[in-house]
């Protein structure tokens, strides 16, 4: 399990790297449900969104 995580000399909690992490991965799937017009089927888009990242970032959690 990482302790913290080091950058220039500053030092931050490994949820800030697993943040970033999910949001690197949250971007083309975006993309990904623009392209297949995923808003036909989803009542409100901004909370799909949002449940989309969370579903991510957990994953990321639970892998390391």
């Amino acid at each position: 399990m990482i302790k913290e995580v080091n950058i220039c000399g500053m030092y931050f909690a490994p949820f800030a790297a697993y943040v970033v992490a999910a949001f690197i991965i949250f971007v083309p799937v975006r993309m990904w449900f623009d392209r297949i017009e995923i808003q036909k089927w989803v009542w409100h888009r901004p909370l799909f969104d949002t449940a989309t990242y969370i579903i991510i970032l957990s994953v990321i959690g639970l892998i390391f």
